[in-house]
């Protein structure tokens, strides 16, 4: 356990508004950004919500443009495209309304919109790049998901084409205005996409809680979030419209996104970077399903830890291993949700593991509890490829 004592900092966003209602806060802190808006959307959702005139009547009295994004997470390509057409608007703060996805894009614009020129020169990992110099431009955070944190995070992960490898813009230049976490927007997701991004909320929850840079802080939030994102796992794919567990989804994924800020992550996000700057796989589900083997791998070193955030489900007398436990929980997850528990339907070529394994290096990788050897990370890839 952790001295409560130790030294530590934390970054999290200027405010956040959360719970059922909160999105009637957004007018008030529109007023407070600027009168030209730039809306950052999905190329469907908003359009398509039942929720856009409610979240429109926001921007009343507001010069607006909006932005939709591409699907898959934001590429260099996309972000060049994005800050072209943006630019002649020159927006006094960007309000961003969709998943993960879309939340990384107008947070890497906060910084381009200010500071133009191309994303890969602010990208951690690439030859040549510098830190975001300073303030960007306010940008405000309305999740649809309960996934990637990303609301709450300093970080925006970008698809290097050029190099096939996923970098992250870092800075606590980046971090939100302001946000708000209404669970009502999140009630209609499809169950793949509540399995995916809830998966990822579960991971980062629990990487950040192990990881080495991992603080008081981060594990006490952790403890109290842990059990209400997997009680909400556990119930939406038979319920999908229950808002006291689209609630505990929503506060789940909000808090592992301040964990990770905060304490980073681990070896399941070092290998899903990796992968996902390669292939096409939709990073939460690689999150979930490398979690399992690289619990196996840590075993010795966080079954304490582990032991603690899921007590409430083992009861003492079995002395089953908690990270055993854990393991076939999230494998259990993912069948309920409809999703595979290995990669192999995606056709990555064995012949590429090796390459993936050293592509996996980075700042999750480096948070990992222990050191994995190149040998550790080629023999976890095979076993899901």
């Amino acid at each position: 356990m952790l001295s409560a004592m130790i030294p530590f900092s934390l970054e999290m966003p200027r405010a956040i508004h959360f719970g059922v209602g909160a999105l009637l806060k957004l007018p008030e802190i529109i007023r407070d950004v600027g009168r030209k808006i730039l809306i950052v959307s999905g190329s469907r959702w908003l359009a398509g919500s039942r929720w856009e005139s409610k979240i429109m009547e926001g921007f009343t009295d507001c010069s607006v443009q909006r932005l939709s994004c591409p699907l898959s997470e934001p590429t260099s390509r996309s972000l060049a495209e994005a800050s072209a057409a943006a630019a002649g608007f020159a927006p006094d703060a960007l309000v961003a309304v969709g998943g993960g996805s879309v939340l990384d894009t107008a947070k890497a614009l906060s910084a381009l919109l200010r500071y133009p020129g191309p994303v890969d020169r602010f990208l951690e990992g690439v030859p040549g790049a510098v830190p975001v110099p300073g303030p960007c431009l306010p940008w405000v955070a309305v999740p649809t998901t309960a996934g990637t944190g990303a609301e709450a995070t300093k970080n925006a992960v970008v698809r290097v084409e050029s190099l096939g490898v996923k970098r992250s813009m870092r800075s606590s230049h980046l971090l939100a205005y302001s946000v708000v976490v209404d669970p009502q927007l999140a009630a209609s997701l499809p169950a793949s996409v509540t399995g995916t991004s809830g998966l990822d909320a579960l991971t980062q929850l629990v990487e950040s809680y192990v990881s080495r840079a991992t603080t008081p802080f981060v594990q006490a939030i952790v403890e109290g979030a842990f059990p209400l994102m997997l009680d909400a796992l556990t119930g939406l794919h038979r319920d999908p419209e229950n808002l006291d567990l689209r609630a505990k989804a929503a506060y789940g994924a909000l808090v592992s996104g301040i964990a990770l800020a905060n304490a980073g992550l681990g070896a399941a996000h070092g290998f899903a970077a990796a992968v996902g700057g390669m292939y096409a796989v939709p990073h939460g589900l690689a999150c979930a399903v490398l979690l399992p083997p690289v619990l196996a791998a840590n075993r010795d070193v966080i079954r304490d830890a582990v032991g603690r955030l899921v007590a409430p489900w083992i009861e003492s007398s079995t002395r089953r291993d908690p990270v055993a436990w854990l393991a076939e929980e999230v494998r259990s997850l993912l069948s309920a949700y409809g999703l595979p528990s290995d990669l192999r339907g995606f056709h990555i070529p064995t012949g590429d593991i090796p390459e993936l394994a050293e592509k996996s290096s980075g700042a999750s990788m480096r948070g990992n509890p222990r050191e994995l050897s190149m040998e550790e990370r080629i023999s976890i890839l095979s076993r899901v490829i």
